[in-house]
């Protein structure tokens, strides 16, 4: 057996020093600023102020200016500079406030810094819109032509114009920027306070203690089906204690977007008049078509993924899987790492694609930039987090060791590696904001090579049951990107279009939740035990500025899954485009991207075949449990 696949094996994975006693690194956020007491976070402070001050001199000269065409160019020249050097500078102190709180949701001054901070921006808010405005009026297409700072940002400007052609007047949009930091966005910090700060007093694998989310979470996935049940009760119990509390929020959040995106005239063909999924559309670079395509083909392919359930059960001695058994391990002798194991693996896969890209995973090690322990005040799940400023990343895990948990670490190191070649490459903040149909490219792509990589040596050395172990993870991880996420957009787009009549009870919104997973995952769970507080659970529904925070997870998983068979096919020409089609993520729109690889989004076919990679593993594993 190779030694790349050694800590993959089921009887082996564990270093000498045990999981348990383990030291895991928390990242390192000093060379963004080594404190909120420090002259580096004062002297931002004091840039930012003068950032503003002058951005707003700038805009309340627009109405005045000369609309020559050198005036134009001019005046567009000097406000467009400005805006991005505030961009740069906000990213890089609001980024360092949220990461600060992402790990310690009781860190009162990071708190307070990140209220002040928000209700300066959204003054400036005001004048930003101004600007927007102004631009909206121009011919793009001329300025272009003129200034190579707008040619450079040409799809930028498009799509900040029809922004444009999507505002309020000037009074309600001014009216709207200031009551922001206490209207919906204090709902927001509301629901994150509760689900980062509450826990619940449980027994579940001893004697009883306090529990927060994030720590109930890696239990999901313990052998132990008792300490998996507890876990999900106890998960249940914290949920209802604050359920009338975060229903509120709830409604306040979506009420708050259908009253804007209705006003500022956002329309989708075939939405049911949801103005929220029209603006999610435009968000996310895509169209209504490209949008039905992919969910027809998940549609259709949800019974073999049901089938996968199903057979899963079977491994577990069940007819049908509970909820609190979706995450469970199909054998008690699964691959556990520690985290050295678990770097050296992904660092020597990574390299089976490419030197760059181990070496940029060796550098988010070297440079302290994943946090990785669960606890107390941590916020629940994975993310990656640009550091433009420092040409950087900051990921977020919650380690537990599992294999699971490795996928999760690629795929955060992806989302790292798209920033990196956004830095490579010279892009600026604005060329780097990319729809979320798009951001999770990298990511699905590096979580891939991680999985065919450990497919290919389980077959390689004949051993089916560590085959069975990968392919189970990963048929986990597509359920959850294709059945699941579509729960969670049922579910959404039924809320959002209730909300326009009135508020929702929190018994309305726990039918409406498993109302959505009985359409998805039909039969091939047990209904009582569905989880009707999903939508407390899920951070993503709680976002004035994103809405539809599910679909785009799909497409990125798909779209992941179609370039790496693009890679297969021809991987020298495939590599020579790769990076720099990362770097344009926030440049083009997403067929415009797709089509530079031969893919068709408008096409069911594409998502068919995409699927067809999941729905063959399945057939797999199929096999593999019956042979068993």
């Amino acid at each position: 057996m190779s030694n790349q696949f050694a800590d993959m094996t089921l009887s082996a994975g564990v270093s000498s020093t045990s999981k348990a006693s383990q030291v895991l690194p928390h990242w390192q956020l000093e060379s963004i600023y080594p404190s909120l007491e420090s002259e580096a976070w004062a002297q931002a402070n004091r840039d930012l102020e003068g950032l503003i001050a002058t951005f707003i001199s700038y805009c309340d000269t627009l109405d005045k200016a000369e609309e020559t065409d050198s005036e134009i160019v001019d005046t567009f020249n000097t406000g467009f500079q400005q805006w991005l050097e505030i961009r740069m500078l906000v990213g890089k102190m609001m980024g360092y406030l949220s990461l600060t709180l992402s790990t310690d949701a009781f860190d009162e001054p990071a708190q307070a810094e990140k209220s002040r901070l928000g209700t300066q921006l959204s003054k400036l808010s005001i004048y930003q819109k101004t600007f927007v405005r102004w631009l909206g009026g121009r011919d793009l297409e001329q300025l272009s032509q003129q200034s190579p700072l707008a040619r450079d940002h040409r799809y930028v400007l498009a799509q900040l114009a029809i922004g444009a052609e999507h505002m309020m007047d000037d009074p309600a949009e001014a009216l709207e920027s200031a009551l922001e930091p206490t209207a919906a966005s204090a709902w927001v910090s509301l629901y994150r306070e509760i689900i980062s700060k509450q826990t619940v007093v449980a027994s579940i694998d001893g004697e009883p203690r306090e529990y927060a989310l994030s720590e109930l979470k890696n239990f999901a996935s313990d052998p132990g089906k008792d300490v998996r049940k507890r876990a999900y009760e106890a998960e249940m119990e914290l949920f209802s204690n604050h359920d009338i509390t975060i229903a509120a929020c709830l409604n306040s959040i979506k009420g708050h977007v259908n009253t804007l995106t209705s006003r500022r005239g956002w329309r989708a063909e075939d939405s049911d008049n949801n103005s929220a999924l029209a603006e999610a559309l435009f968000t996310s670079s895509i169209s209504k078509k490209s949008l039905d395509a992919m969910q027809h083909a998940c549609q259709a392919a949800f019974p073999m993924f049901r089938r996968y359930l199903k057979a899963k059960a079977k491994l577990l001695g069940k007819d049908t899987l509970d909820w609190y058994d979706i995450n469970a391990p199909i054998s008690q002798n699964l691959p556990q790492y520690t985290w050295p194991a678990a770097q050296d693996f992904i660092v020597t896969h990574f390299a089976s694609y490419s030197g760059s890209l181990a070496a940029f995973a060796q550098k988010a090690f070297d440079k302290q930039w994943i946090d990785v322990p669960p606890r107390k005040g941590k916020v629940s799940g994975a993310f990656c987090a640009p550091v433009m400023s420092e040409q950087a990343s900051r990921i977020l895990l919650n380690f537990g060791g599992n294999l699971d948990d490795l996928f999760t670490l690629a795929h955060e190191l992806g989302h790292g590696y798209h920033n990196d070649c956004m830095y490579r490459f010279e892009r600026t903040t604005a060329q780097a904001s990319s729809p979320m149909t798009l951001a999770e490219t990298a990511s699905i792509f590096c979580e891939t090579i991680v999985v065919n990589a450990l497919l290919a040596a389980a077959d390689q050395q004949g051993d089916d049951q560590a085959k069975l172990a990968i392919l189970e993870q990963d048929l986990l991880g597509a359920t959850q990107l294709v059945v699941d996420i579509h729960s969670r957009f049922l579910f959404e787009h039924a809320v959002f279009n209730k909300r326009h009549d009135r508020e929702l009870s929190v018994n309305e919104l726990k039918e409406a939740m498993l109302e959505a997973q009985t359409q998805t995952y039909g039969d091939a769970l047990t209904p009582a035990t569905y989880h009707p507080y999903m939508w407390a659970q899920k951070g993503h529904y709680y976002s004035t500025g994103r809405s539809f925070y599910n679909f785009p997870y799909t497409f990125g998983y798909l779209f992941g899954l179609g370039l790496y068979q693009r890679y297969q096919q021809n991987p020298d020409k495939f590599k020579q485009n790769y990076d720099e089609l990362l770097s344009r993520t926030g440049m083009a729109d997403a067929p415009t991207l797709a089509a530079e690889f031969g893919i068709d989004i408008e096409a069911p076919a594409f998502w068919e075949a995409s699927l067809a990679v999941a729905t063959e593993r399945i057939v797999q594993f199929e096999a593999l449990v019956e042979a068993r």
